[in-house]
């Protein structure tokens, strides 16, 4: 070959290998945005989960605790 001359089939091999491990590397890039996106949904899962279950809570705390200061009508009458 000449010096200083490209040799355009060097140029096109180039271009494959790059665009392989680009390529190679967006996949990787890819699968590692799926764990993270599945993680973060588990995570939302939990929260979510967690939230139902304070808000169940809460929901029977203050049932009970309305249904023990609730008075009757009678009580209210004292008797001389």
């Amino acid at each position: 070959m000449l010096q200083g001359v490209i040799d355009s089939r060097e140029v096109r091999a180039h271009r494959s290998s790059s665009s392989s491990r680009s390529s190679g590397v967006s996949s990787l890039r890819r699968s590692e945005q799926d764990l993270e996106v599945a993680r973060l949904r588990e995570e939302l899962r939990q929260r979510d989960e967690y939230a139902k279950a304070q808000q169940e809570y809460y929901a029977s705390y203050n049932a009970q605790r309305d249904a023990a200061i609730q008075v009757s009508p009678s009580s209210l009458y004292i008797a001389f």
